[in-house]
């Protein structure tokens, strides 16, 4: 069950109308300041393949110290970077308020979030199962790491390929979203000491195999806000049942962005820890 927050609202998709262009928010704040961004783009159609990017927008993000950025939108030959702006002088670091300013042609949309206390992966394992007759063997790397008894944590992980993430190839959780599951934790499930936990999921839940991997892959781990969690666990809903995130579905995403205009996205702001690791061809 999702827990009702204050400082989010639910957007409701199944009222947008015809042509009306949407605002679609994607971005990545986190502790270790690589890939800080905000990507743009507007809803459309199913039956549109091309993204719609937003490449005119006055970004600002500030935090509570009194840091402020304008990001600088990304260019590059093969609009690999469609719609992204990146933060060059900002530099978050955990405890800290962040506060994100968009202004699109007048419409303008405001977020607020507090970049949590960062998780600390101890180890990592590789274990193997073996598919049905025909397939390969499947790697499932296993994170270690310990949970504060204390205070109250919210956890997500993901596998990103070893080099993608990076200031400039960033590996988001949205675009991540769209090709597999990634792993959310609320701590009251959790023991004292995380006694290994697979956190390579399978991109459908109904699969009975976990993907193959092989190569250089970083695991990681974020600590995320409250409102984060309630997010992309609607998303994970969401895709369960019509395969898109921002495709019409029964349900409506909660949001942390304000605005007077129709919004869908999040303002993500996370600490993170991180484990390099090789998975050998079975």
């Amino acid at each position: 069950m999702l827990i009702p927050l204050s400082c989010v609202q639910n957007v409701e998709l199944d009222l947008i109308k015809g042509n009306e262009k949407v605002l679609v928010v994607e971005s990545e704040f986190n502790n270790l300041n690589t890939g800080n961004f905000v990507r743009l783009t507007w809803t459309r159609n199913v039956q549109e393949k091309e993204v719609l990017p937003v490449d005119h927008a006055l970004i600002v993000v500030s935090s509570d110290s009194g840091e402020t950025d304008t990001l600088k939108k990304e260019n590059d030959d093969n609009n690999n970077f469609d719609g992204y702006y990146f933060s060059d002088r900002l530099k978050c670091e955990p405890n800290r308020t962040y506060t994100l300013k968009i202004d699109v042609d007048g419409r303008m949309y405001e977020a607020t979030a507090t970049m949590p206390r960062p998780p600390k992966i101890d180890s990592l394992r590789l274990g193997f199962v073996k598919y049905e007759i025909g397939k390969s063997d499947g790697v499932m790397p296993f994170i270690y790491f310990r949970e504060p008894s204390v205070e109250k944590n919210y956890y997500m992980g993901k596998l990103c390929p070893d080099g993608y993430f990076s200031r400039r190839n960033p590996c988001p959780v949205m675009t991540w979203y769209a090709n597999r599951a990634v792993l959310l934790l609320d701590d009251k499930y959790l023991a004292g000491y995380v006694n290994g936990i697979n956190i390579n999921l399978p991109d459908d839940p109904k699969r009975k195999y976990i993907p193959s991997l092989f190569g250089d892959y970083l695991a990681i781990l974020y600590s995320i806000t409250p409102e984060s969690y309630e997010y992309f666990q609607s998303l994970m809903e969401a895709l369960k049942s019509d395969g898109g995130v921002y495709s019409p579905s029964p349900a409506n995403h909660p949001t942390n962005i304000k605005s007077k205009h129709k919004v869908v996205g999040f303002f993500h702001v996370a600490s993170l820890d991180s484990f390099p690791f090789f998975a050998p061809l079975r």
